[in-house]
């Protein structure tokens, strides 16, 4: 959602979310906790409704902006029942298919996106790029206003400026000289995560074991829930989001499940990033929608892929290959900011053309 930020420019916005660490990354700007919830859990999915009523009811927005999931639907349903405008953003992390909550929204939301474009129908969910961002994205570094597209622009011309996936990346492969001497160094940093999920045993064993046998690499793990005590690598169940940043900031390689909050941590800090991604038939996950991140993202370049525990160790093997990084943009793409942009203001712009003035009218109150 901050990759998103361009976009909401003159809107005063409050951020929602599941997670009250996340507070740290939004100082300054309103922040509200819910309580989150899936399909399986009832009890929770009916607190989960009230908690996000009473944000909606006591924040009062005009706009609802969601990338979902079921917290995210309640809202989206809510906004609709008391007339507000409506945005479903499906997360990237759903590249083969709709999330359930994606997929139920479309009624519902004013304004319904998918992040992938071959997931994108005539009738909904319509694709106008993705958080990965492109190089146009790069303008909003100096200038966060010049995203935003003249109003006489189609949505044909939007749609063009985001088309090749290819151009989110920015080839840093200039730089991969320096990377290599640091990686090079007596001791590699490593940093480990495997989220806030399930616990994921099957990476972290064979991390510990790679570990004993290699003491020129210091190895420090967020692991999660998990049952295992790993005896050659430092380890926490888990990090605040600051403690999270300054671990990845601080490694010379990211390892990690492939879930999109790593993946794209690691490339905003341009670290070379190797996934290893979960499986659900193994009760890691979900579903198998973790090896359809990493088989759509393989051929951007953007990441390097163990396809299970077994090639994690051959990767590892080779660290030298592993420190030629690409960085992605600072913003998603320009042609998802300025659709967003255009369909949070075009009431205001509407009416302000109509009385033919430039008065202000009040900024949209926008909840994230």
């Amino acid at each position: 959602m901050l990759r998103l930020r361009p976009a909401f420019e003159g809107c005063d916005v409050t951020f929602c979310t599941t997670n009250g660490d996340y507070e740290s990354d939004v100082e300054g700007i309103r922040f509200r906790k819910i309580i989150d919830a899936n399909r399986t859990q009832k009890l929770k999915a009916i607190l989960s409704l009230v908690s996000v009523a009473w944000v909606v009811l006591t924040e009062g927005p005009d706009i609802i902006l969601s990338t979902g999931a079921a917290p995210g639907f309640f809202a989206i349903r809510l906004g609709r029942l008391l007339g507000k405008k409506t945005i479903w953003i499906d997360s990237i992390a759903n590249a083969e298919e709709l999330s359930l909550s994606g997929q139920k929204v479309g009624k519902f939301a004013s304004l319904w996106l998918t992040q992938w474009e071959h997931l994108a129908k005539p009738e909904g969910p319509h694709y106008y790029g993705n958080v990965l961002g492109d190089a146009a994205s790069e303008e909003a570094i100096a200038n966060p206003k010049s995203l935003i597209a003249d109003q006489e622009s189609s949505p044909t011309q939007i749609l063009s400026n985001s088309n090749d996936q290819r151009s989110v990346i920015s080839d840093q492969r200039s730089n991969s000289s320096d990377q290599r001497s640091e990686i090079s160094d007596p001791v590699t940093k490593i940093f480990v995560t495997v989220g806030s999920d399930v616990p994921f045993d099957r990476m972290v064993i064979a991390l510990d074991q790679w570990a004993a046998n290699h003491p020129e690499c210091s190895i420090f793990a967020q692991v999660g829930n998990s049952t295992i005590n790993p005896e050659h690598i430092e380890s926490v169940p888990f990090l605040t989001p600051t403690e999270f940043a300054e671990r990845i900031q601080q490694s010379d390689l990211v390892v990690g499940h492939a879930g999109m909050g790593t993946i794209l941590s690691a490339l905003k800090h341009g670290k070379p990033v190797l996934v290893m991604p979960r499986f659900g038939y193994l009760g890691e996950t979900r579903n198998e929608h973790q090896v359809a991140t990493v088989e759509h993202l393989t051929p951007l370049e953007i990441i390097q892929v163990a396809k299970n525990e077994h090639t994690l160790v051959d990767c590892l093997a080779t660290l030298d290959a592993l420190t030629t990084t690409r960085h992605i943009a600072a913003w998603a793409s320009r042609g998802l900011i300025e659709t967003l942009h255009r369909f949070i203001h075009e009431d205001e712009r509407a009416l302000i053309n109509r009385l033919g003035t430039k008065e202000q009218t009040s900024p949209p109150n926008i909840k994230i």
